[in-house]
């Protein structure tokens, strides 16, 4: 692909009113914008994110001492309406509007969904905010499979049209829904999705041929999700087919064949695989795409000819590329990829011309670039933010104020507090947080656990905790989701937004009983498997006192197969130095499973203890006993337990094991 030439940008960034005209008269522009085609060639306006992940309120920020409102479903689609009904005013242009997966996240507002209740009549808020949206094809992402495969058909199934038919498609290329009894019934014959005959409740492929409604033009929609989510998601029984990107792309090569055999020859990558690098190296892999879409890694782009200021957030970081990034093909044809922000702060917007043989050979330069989500208030007007928008009355009504005035107002209500802050942040080479060492916030969780054990061990039949049988809890820092306890990063009131949002998923407390300290030891192995940047899989620990080394070989494990839920280890590990229960007693020593150990009981979440974040020697583990309680409520009932002050239940700052500093539990060495 070779890119037209367009006529170069003379605007510069400058005063607030020079970036403000600059907006009004790019956006503005865009009606007239993509040429009309000629000698058949076919226009395209590709309108797209991903990663909203039940976002659907709006945020504030900060910016220049303004309080900045942006994003939310409902400003969304008034910025969505904008660019459909342009692009659609170009005559004999196409438009595609694409979802490129993680449509839902495991939050407060998802849990006004009741996602963990079987047979739940509750509005599934996420679907009813995208079908006003409207979009062309889903592409699922990870988190559509957190709560398993029930919710995700009840979220499928939740679009409807005015006739009352399920028929909004969803694709995936490298997942078999055959297993799944939800799922494998709203799958299509033969695999693919037609969007101009879509049979009821028949809505699930592994592509998709879009007609456009208007022009009658068809164009090829693959996808991929990432091959580790069975390690960061619960899919199962769903699989997923590929083990590696080698294996996605000679799986997706097939089905592009497809589609080009069928005459469809112009073919659109839409794609989760939680990386804009991994999406690039999947491009490299294939013949015969011409546009991509990426999802997964929310990473920022921005048209380098376009001021900053005109097409980003007021105060949002820099751009990590360009829009769209140039990928070249296996078959050396240079593919425009794009990617958005999340959280519904961006529409994506690709303009692009195929030549008669349906390859792509140039894009719009003035006219391909984000459009940013502002809600229009007098922040907007202060900062200069021409382009902000009326948030569209329909959502507002449908979804953003039933969840405003009736679950979301209930779940504010205080039960609890805290003198201290609590880290529960992810944490980076730099930064302490949940996946790269001990924290206050992790103690905090994992110390919920083990007081889960003691009100409920008896209920389950099982012994309470004693020198005779040992117990003690870990929790994996990926399944800990906000930044801090309380959520506004000072001590006061707790609510149970704060711990839904902070322990989301549909994770119930298990015992995995009677581990050795060799069990033991491989676990740790893959916690402290983790780059100084941390991973998913650090544990968080109560009842333990764990030392690993920096320069010991990290734990390697393989991507599972099958029904399987953690791989294998191809690695030999020798980071854990120590490991010792609370009271002193050594489980290993100088790297080395003590013989004469005790076994122990081990309390965690039932991911984890399932494999989830690719514990192998977990997944293999037999004893298990499932209390039934989530790990949310289990840290509801915890603070509940403290000490009253003003008649709230209050962490005292006092708490040795919860200051700002603790470092008891675990212990990095080089």
């Amino acid at each position: 692909m070779s890119s037209t030439p367009c006529e170069g940008n003379s605007m510069r960034a400058g005063s607030m009113t020079v970036v403000a005209l600059a907006a009004t008269a790019l956006v503005g522009s865009l009606v007239s914008a993509p040429a009309i085609a000629e000698d058949g060639k076919v226009t395209l306006t590709i309108l797209h994110n991903n990663d909203g992940e039940s976002a659907l309120l709006p945020q504030t920020s900060t910016v220049a001492g303004a309080t900045l409102s942006s994003g939310s479903a409902a400003a969304f689609k008034t910025v969505m309406d904008r660019e459909r009904k342009r692009a659609q005013g170009i005559p004999g242009n196409s438009v595609l509007s694409t979802y490129a997966g993680d449509s839902f996240l495991a939050s407060n507002i998802l849990i006004c969904s009741e996602p963990s209740k079987a047979n739940s009549t509750a509005p599934v808020w996420d679907a009813v905010a995208q079908q006003l949206i409207g979009y062309d094809v889903h592409a699922l992402g990870n988190h559509e499979f957190d709560y398993g495969p029930d919710f995700l058909a009840r979220y499928i199934k939740a679009y409807r049209s005015t006739d009352n038919k399920v028929d909004q498609p969803f694709i995936s290329g490298n997942l078999n829904f055959s297993g799944s009894p939800t799922l494998s019934p709203l799958t299509v014959k033969g695999g693919v999705v037609d969007t101009a005959s879509v049979a009821d409740q028949k809505v699930i492929g592994s592509s998709a041929i879009y007609a456009d409604p208007r022009t009658q033009e068809r164009f090829g929609v693959v996808s991929a999700i990432t091959p580790n989510l069975q390690t960061i998601s619960s899919p199962l029984p769903v699989q997923v087919t590929t083990p590696d990107i080698d294996a996605a792309a000679a799986t997706l090569q097939k089905q592009i064949n497809a589609l080009e055999s069928q005459g469809v020859k112009r073919i659109i990558l839409v794609s989760h695989l939680q990386s804009f690098l991994i999406d690039q190296q999947l491009i490299q892999r294939l013949r015969g795409v011409d546009v991509a879409v990426a999802g997964g890694g929310d990473d920022l782009l921005a048209r380098p000819e376009i001021p900053n200021g005109v097409q980003l957030l007021p105060g949002s970081p820099n751009p990590v590329g360009s829009y769209p990034t140039i990928v070249r093909s296996r078959n050396g044809v240079d593919v425009p990829m794009v990617t958005t922000a999340g959280n519904y702060q961006y529409v994506g917007r690709i303009d692009v011309t195929f030549d008669a043989n349906g390859r792509v050979e140039s894009y719009n330069k003035k006219t391909s670039f984000p459009r940013r989500v502002v809600i229009q208030n007098d922040a907007s007007t202060a900062l200069g933010v021409a382009d902000a928008v009326t948030p569209n009355a329909e959502v507002i009504a449908k979804v953003q104020s039933p969840l405003e005035t009736g679950c979301l107002a209930a779940q504010k209500q205080p039960f609890a507090a805290s003198q201290v802050v609590f880290n529960t942040q992810r944490g980076s080479a730099t930064t302490p947080g949940v996946r790269t060492q001990e924290t206050n916030g992790g103690n905090l969780v994992a110390d919920a656990f083990m007081n889960a054990y003691g009100q409920r061990a008896a209920g389950a039949g099982l012994q309470p905790n004693s020198a005779t049988n040992r117990v003690v809890a870990v929790t994996n820092g990926g399944d800990i989701r906000i930044n801090s306890l309380p959520d506004t990063g000072a001590a006061g009131p707790i609510s149970r937004a704060m711990t839904f949002s902070l322990l989301p998923f549909d994770n119930r407390l298990t015992v995995v009983q009677d581990m050795t300290a060799t069990q033991l030891k491989e676990i740790f192995e893959r916690s402290c498997a983790v780059g100084t940047s941390g991973g998913g899989q650090f544990l968080q620990v109560s009842g333990l006192r764990v030392t690993c080394s920096r320069s010991g070989t990290a734990q390697v494990v393989s991507n599972p197969t099958g029904n399987a839920t953690a791989g294998t280890v191809t690695t030999p590990r020798t980071r854990v130095r120590t490991i010792l229960l609370e009271d002193g007693t050594p489980l290993v020593q100088n790297g080395a499973p003590v013989a004469t150990a005790p076994v122990v009981d081990v309390v965690t979440n039932s991911f984890t203890a399932g494999g989830g974040d690719n514990y192998p020697t977990l997944e293999s583990a037999t004893g298990k006993v499932n209390f039934g309680v989530s790990y949310e409520q289990a840290l509801y009932d915890y603070l509940l337990t403290f000490p009253a002050v003003g008649g709230v239940p209050t962490v005292p700052s006092t708490d040795a094991r919860y200051t700002s500093t603790v470092n008891t539990r675990f212990f990095w060495t080089s």
